[in-house]
């Protein structure tokens, strides 16, 4: 419990500083830094979106959704239904917020919840896990978590261990108190083989790691 509370707290204080990176709501020159060295967060919310065709057939789970970016794009591409979870009430609310302002409400659902604690009726065609694993010091339970959520496959983001952004991300997010974790890809492997997962897909977008697995 300690963990999610530690984590609430921290990502109720970024809510608005971490949507910013995505509706651009900075100076210019904010915006351009974002473009310049964020890129790799924009490829893999394309990348994910293609990933997840035909996504008209299909149901997802954002775990840590934050403020509803992924969910809300699906739903308004299709999808047969969205449930996103989060651990901050704060990003909750704005992504309850969003969908309401849009009609998307039947197709996507906002709760606040921990993936370890969350009890859905079934299981999802496809899970998104992007940016989580990054706070999590132990991520197997959580993997094998979202293995039992999904019926298709999952994808997943990890920092990588060593690039230009690992030494300043810790920094900063240590100085803030919110710890990170960074993984090589043979860790990865290890991680989702240990999961159950039974192909895996790993390709490298710049100080990220975009991972495909398969439950089957």
């Amino acid at each position: 419990m300690k963990r999610m509370l530690d984590q609430k707290d921290f990502w109720d204080a970024e809510s608005e500083r971490f949507d910013a990176i995505y509706s651009h709501k900075k100076s210019r020159f904010a915006v351009l830094l974002d473009k310049s060295f964020r890129w790799a967060m924009y490829r893999r919310f394309e990348f994910t979106l293609k990933q997840s065709e035909p996504i008209h057939t299909r149901t997802f789970l954002d775990v840590g959704c934050g403020t509803g970016r992924y969910s809300l794009e699906l739903a308004r591409r299709g999808a047969v239904s969205v449930v996103g979870i989060d651990v901050s009430g704060r990003m909750i609310e704005v992504a309850r917020k969003r969908a309401h302002k849009e009609a998307l409400e039947e197709k996507a659902r906002f709760i606040r919840a921990d993936i370890m604690g969350y009890e859905p009726d079934e299981a999802f065609d496809i899970c998104i896990g992007m940016g989580v694993l990054d706070y999590i010091k132990d991520p197997l339970p959580t993997l094998t978590r979202i293995r039992g959520l999904t019926r298709e496959k999952a994808f997943l983001s990890f920092p990588v261990l060593w690039s230009w952004r690992t030494l300043p991300r810790k920094l900063r997010l240590g100085l803030k108190r919110c710890p990170v974790y960074f993984y090589t890809r043979r860790r990865i492997y290890g991680l989702l083989t240990d999961a159950e997962f039974k192909r895996i897909i790993i390709k490298k977008m710049g100080p990220m790691y975009f991972v495909i697995a398969f439950r089957k």
